[in-house]
């Protein structure tokens, strides 16, 4: 069969790819798990598509798969905290915060006060309202001293702030053009590379509510064995690659 060429190592490289995609989604998957009580946290998502290669000399040329990550946008249930200082965003946005290196976004709501009565996240950073830090002034509780019993903060369902019936600030609550350019950053927040703010239109802020993450641990722990069993059948392909080209070997060498 003049002109037939057959290149016995494609079998090994592609199988080499899919290890490739196996770790990323093995790693997806963990983290995934791992985030399961994390407020506010979306799960990491991949999808495969086929792309065709450019030409490796003058007549190889294949398509190969190549991993799609995506963020699950999904909403998380919403674990009733009664805490004042608890928010929630129903729908689309994010909570806008500042941080050390920048702006930074994030779906988890379970704020506090600093020392500076400033409305933080855990880690410290300020949540921002018409673009600055939000202080609860002591000065505008009625009993003068603010305290998590005597707090008379509300939130009306587009964000605005109140204590006492005195509006203070309207927190900051944005989407984005394209979600597929938000990355994660660490420390259950988001940072966009490229992806432009917009107002959201379908969503409301609860208060004393905090969105618990949308991980489904069922669904992760069968991806796991999907993965493990996928993993064992892809070895046994690459040792089958490896006996056949040694074969192949011996049969050119006599």
């Amino acid at each position: 069969m003049a002109g037939l060429r057959i290149n016995p190592q494609v079998g090994l490289v592609e199988a080499l790819e899919a290890l490739q995609l196996l770790e990323r989604k093995f790693t997806a998957t963990t983290n995934n798990l791992a985030n399961v009580d994390t407020p506010g946290f979306k799960a990491d998502g991949f999808t495969f598509r086929e792309v065709l290669m450019k030409k490796i000399g003058p007549r190889y040329q294949r398509a190969f798969k190549e991993t799609v990550p995506y963020l699950d946008t999904q909403q998380g249930f919403l674990e009733p905290t009664q805490n004042p200082l608890h928010f929630s965003i129903v729908g689309e946005g994010f909570f806008k915060v500042q941080t050390p290196k920048g702006i930074a976004y994030t779906r988890a709501g379970n704020f506090t006060l600093d020392a500076e009565r400033r409305l933080v996240t855990p880690q410290g950073y300020p949540v921002l309202a018409n673009g600055a830090p939000v202080i609860i002034d002591p000065g505008m509780a009625a009993e003068g001293l603010v305290t998590m019993e005597n707090l008379k903060l509300r939130v009306s369902p587009d964000g605005l702030l109140s204590i006492d019936g005195t509006e203070i600030a309207r927190l900051d609550v944005v989407t984005f053009d394209d979600l597929t350019k938000l990355k994660k950053a660490g420390e259950n927040l988001y940072i966009s590379e490229g992806a432009q703010e917009m107002m959201p239109i379908n969503y409301e802020v609860r208060q004393g509510f905090v969105e618990k993450s949308n991980v489904n641990p069922i669904k992760e722990m069968v991806n796991l064995i999907e993965i493990q069993r996928t993993f064992e059948s892809v070895q046994r392909t690459i040792r089958g690659l490896d006996e056949s080209s040694e074969k192949l070997i011996e049969t050119a060498r006599r």
